[in-house]
């Protein structure tokens, strides 16, 4: 409806000289005084038309003339009136109406100021902040610097994606003096998705790193497709989009049932949403609006939208503290996330040394296990295996141990590192007893042990043959 109305505006426009932008009339030369309209002021998107003041000099045209531009003056202020009924009749949900070229959308810009906290977290952080060394935890190109940064969040028609899913509402976040600024792009129906897209990406080429959550999955592929579909191209994020969702689960995977926004929100942030909706809701929730265009729902999915921006935002700058000062801040479950991404990037010493505090306070034995098991594996590999033996000792002999894997390493060590075959043999037949017990156990660690078993015999028997028992040293014993 709105592209018929534009297009007999415009018909209309072309057909009154007095009514085309920049051109005088039959009787008036361009740029006389009275010789045309004024290109009109803009109110909220759509526009209103005023007359020239014609005082200074009379024109020449006839009395046929001035009626014809009359009712084509209020042809044109018909036109112009109705499509604007209609495009207010969408509702601005407490933005701004934005025309472009191409279409109408709205836009509604918030501001997180300065001094406001997120749950626990101040966003002033992200103005005096410049994430220094943060590359090794982002896994990204550069380190972070937050006038870079631009936050994205989607609220999409369907939550499967695919190419008949719309991403009607866009969020962007960016930081400014004034603080965190959000900006939310509406379509209030599907003629309104190529002017508002358009908008959009003048702003994110504005940035260097996009940062959202689970965005690699869902929000920017699902954009990205809509963008190429409207061939406005499309921006490349290589090693410059930083996904939270993953960051996430490396540090509160094994303590949250569920990484999702809220529940990080809730049990990391310190943060409740009142009076939100869940997301599976929205979908719904939008096509009920384009039937009646009842406001009030969307109004909900606009703020939860708002809410998921400013949630990413403090998250960025929790996650970064913690990097920065795990051994500081960090509780068990953080110190092995933070640990592990210290080992991956070389960082041992700082890794060594969060696995130890991981070991001290932990309170969860599967924590404490698989800390040891990694601080155990740097020991070996760059200390050597004599330095992780007392480690693999202490796993197997706390109560209820079903572990195998020390006895497969304290074996190898024994083996190849001391030539201790007997103590070798035990830990090998120990190792076979729990591989029997526990069912789960594949049957090619088992061929693995046997075979480890069957060296082993030969080894000692020959040391035997040749007058030289195994050599059976050392402070421990396996039972």
């Amino acid at each position: 409806m709105i592209r018929n109305l534009k297009s007999k505006l415009k018909a209309m426009s072309s057909s009154s000289p007095s009514l085309n932008h920049g051109q005088g009339s039959a009787a008036s030369p361009p740029n006389e005084p009275g010789s045309s309209l004024e290109d009109g002021i803009r109110i909220n998107g759509a526009f209103d038309y005023v007359e020239v003041n014609r005082s200074r000099e009379k024109n020449n045209t006839d009395d046929s003339d001035n009626k014809h531009h009359v009712k084509a003056h209020t042809a044109d202020n018909k036109i112009h009136t109705s499509l604007e009924n209609h495009i207010k009749a969408r509702g601005d949900f407490g933005g701004q109406i934005v025309e472009e070229a191409d279409g109408f959308f709205v836009r509604k810009r918030t501001i997180y100021e300065i001094n406001t906290s997120y749950g626990k977290i101040n966003l002033s952080g992200l103005m005096t902040s410049e994430f220094p060394n943060s590359r090794w935890w982002t896994r990204l190109n550069q380190n972070l610097h937050s006038r870079d940064i631009v936050f994205l969040d989607t609220e999409t028609t369907g939550l499967a994606g695919g190419t008949g899913t719309y991403a009607f509402l866009i969020g962007l976040g960016y930081v400014t003096d004034q603080g965190l600024v959000i900006e939310q792009y509406l379509m209030r129906d599907f003629d309104e998705e190529y002017p508002m897209l358009q908008s959009v990406m003048k702003t994110l080429k504005k940035f260097r790193v996009l940062i959202t959550f689970n965005g690699k999955s869902f929000d920017w592929p699902l954009l990205e497709s809509r963008l190429v579909y409207s061939r406005l191209g499309t921006i490349t994020w290589e090693d410059a989009h930083l996904d939270l969702l993953h960051t996430s689960r490396r540090l509160w995977g094994q303590r949250l049932e569920s990484c999702s926004l809220s529940s990080i929100e809730k049990s990391i942030l310190s943060h409740v949403r009142e009076d939100d909706i869940p997301g599976s809701q929205i979908p719904g929730i939008y096509f009920d609006y384009l039937e009646n265009r009842n406001p009030d729902m969307m109004k909900r999915v606009i703020q939860h939208n708002e809410w998921d921006i400013a949630a990413m935002a403090a998250l960025l700058l929790h996650v970064n503290s913690l990097y920065q000062d795990p051994m500081g801040r960090g509780d068990a479950y953080e110190l092995l996330g933070a640990a592990k991404e210290l080992e991956r990037n070389y960082k041992i010493q700082e890794a060594a040394a969060c696995y130890q505090r991981c070991i001290q306070i932990s309170q969860k034995h599967s924590l404490t296990v698989e800390a040891k098991k990694r601080l155990a594996y740097l020991k070996k590999r760059y200390e050597g295996p004599e330095e992780a033996m007392d480690i693999w000792i202490d796993l197997i002999k706390e109560e209820g141990n079903l572990l195998i894997f020390p006895l497969i390493e304290m074996a190898k060590y024994l083996e190849h590192g001391k030539k201790d075959f007997q103590k070798a043999l035990k830990c090998t037949d120990r190792a076979i007893l729990l591989a029997d017990a526990r069912s789960g156990n594949s049957s090619k660690l088992r061929e693995e042990l046997f075979a480890r078993r069957r060296r082993l015999i030969r080894k000692l028997e020959r040391s035997l043959r040749n007058g030289v028992e195994g050599f059976e040293g050392g402070q421990f014993s396996i039972s």
